[in-house]
């Protein structure tokens, strides 16, 4: 059995499709299980070279490892698997290859830029920096190792760093799209608005049909408060990219900024269509038909946010406006209520569970000192906060209750009760002793606001401010 001519034939690759592809690994496989693997070596490497063009990965490595067999000095077969390996995301094997490939042929650039990936994603940022640079030693203007050098300290946040790697390699290969874009994204994460529309104008002069490109150009005018010059470029980017959910939300951003507010609406009902379950789009189409004075309608885009995202602030603020301007009181504090709770909570968020654990375990520690003690005044204030902390509530109402006991008309403890009976849905409670805080001491509804920030655009705030 022989191969076709389609080996022989240099445009063969230019029309090669998957099947075609899959005739040639099966003739190769054909060749390995009948120990024909010698005869022809060279026909399954040039098979081995389409699979990598190709992403046939697994096929790529039972051809390499059969042509191993017959070449195992080959630095070129060892840095192949190594790149399939890398393709499959089994980087400690592809570690192994790249090392077997360098060692045969220890001034291969290539294969030290893959070798430096396999160790970046092991997690070995200095070894993976060092291989790097070592490839720069030997090859100074190859541009691919300049460019994987900018890309590893963008990826650390080291932007000034990496905005010198791609500079120069620019400065080699001026039609190096991609250096282009990622400088302009360096130039962009550092603030430098100018210059990174500068990159990304040389980027699209190269790519002119990039959407993420058009849209890297809107966000910059966007940031730079040119909404009518971020929205072309945001319409351009939909036009290439029809389901590109952060275009369309952005896009929609930049016309509620020019107060254009249904065709707003619009460009966030099509992200919303493409990305169902990002809270912030919802929110941004509720507030759309705020602007709109469609109240029905943004209170159900209120409830979706909410439906998304429990933790969605600036949804319950817009449903307790909501039923504000409906004269419902219960419903009004019920949503502000959860505008306490979930100020709290995102208090936490940001804690990893270790962190958080660990922090609960210090802070009971610090209330079992306090309860083993005796108190004064000063003492149950912060005993009753360290309660709050950890969310025993009723423990901290108590705690409030005994500080009374030494004075009865103490702001902070009717205040710190508010907080509580919020929590625990006693909502009337709750205003009862805010309202008594506030009037006791003013300068706890700066406290109150500070924070619960988000009160201050309630129309329950207001009302409880003019009940004072």
């Amino acid at each position: 059995m022989n191969f076709s001519d389609d080996f022989l034939d240099p445009d063969f690759n230019s029309f090669l499709d998957d099947e075609k592809l899959k005739s040639k690994v099966q003739k190769c496989k054909e060749y390995v299980s009948n120990g024909q693997t010698i005869t022809f070596l060279g026909n399954i490497e040039d098979t081995i070279q389409l699979c990598l063009e190709y992403d046939f990965t697994e096929d790529g490595i039972f051809l390499t490892e059969a042509a191993l067999e017959i070449s195992p000095y080959s630095s070129e077969l060892w840095h192949s698997k190594g790149i399939f390996y890398n393709n499959l995301f089994e980087f400690d094997k592809a570690y192994l290859c790249f090392e077997k490939s360098l060692s045969l042929n220890p001034s291969d650039a290539e294969a030290m830029i893959n070798k430096s990936i396999a160790e970046d994603n092991l997690g070995l940022w200095d070894e993976s920096i060092n291989t790097l640079e070592n490839a720069l030693a030997i090859e100074p203007n190859n541009e691919e190792v300049l460019f994987n050098l900018g890309i590893f300290y963008q990826r650390k946040d080291y932007f000034e760093k990496a905005v010198e790697y791609f500079k120069r390699t620019v400065e080699i290969d001026t039609e190096y799209g991609d250096a282009w874009y990622e400088l302009g994204f360096c130039y962009e994460s550092s603030n430098k608005l100018d210059e990174a529309l500068s990159a990304y104008q040389k980027f699209l002069d190269i790519e002119p049909y990039s959407a993420s490109g058009w849209y890297n150009f809107g966000i910059v005018y966007l940031k730079m408060n040119s909404y009518e010059k971020a929205i072309n470029c945001f319409e351009l980017a939909t036009s290439i990219n029809e389901d590109f959910a952060n275009a369309w939300y952005n896009c929609g951003i930049a016309y509620s900024k020019i107060n254009r507010f249904i065709d707003s609406r619009n460009a966030f009902l099509k992200a919303f269509e493409m990305d169902p379950f990002d809270d912030l789009i919802p929110l941004n189409i509720a507030q759309s038909f705020e602007a709109t004075g469609d109240y029905d309608s943004a209170a159900n885009y209120f409830r979706a946010a909410i439906k998304i995202s429990k933790t969605n602030l600036d949804a319950y603020v817009g449903l307790g406006n909501y039923y504000a301007r409906k004269n419902n009181r219960d419903k009004m504090i019920e949503y502000f209520s959860k505008i306490v709770k979930y100020t709290l909570y995102n208090n936490f968020s940001d804690f990893s569970e270790r962190e958080l654990r660990n922090h609960l375990e210090d802070v009971n520690k610090e209330i079992d000192i306090y309860n083993n003690s005796e108190l004064n005044i000063e003492d149950y204030f912060k005993l009753a906060e360290l309660y709050i902390e950890v969310g025993r509530w009723n423990d901290a109402i108590l705690t409030y209750q005994k500080s009374l006991k030494y004075k009865s008309e103490i702001s902070n403890s009717f205040y710190g009760m508010a907080i509580c009976h919020f929590m625990l849905n006693k909502n009337e409670d709750a205003l009862k002793h805010l309202l008594h805080s506030f009037s006791l001491n003013p300068g706890n509804e700066f406290n109150f606001i500070d924070e619960f920030p988000y009160f201050e655009s309630t129309q329950l705030y207001i009302k409880l401010t003019d009940s004072i």
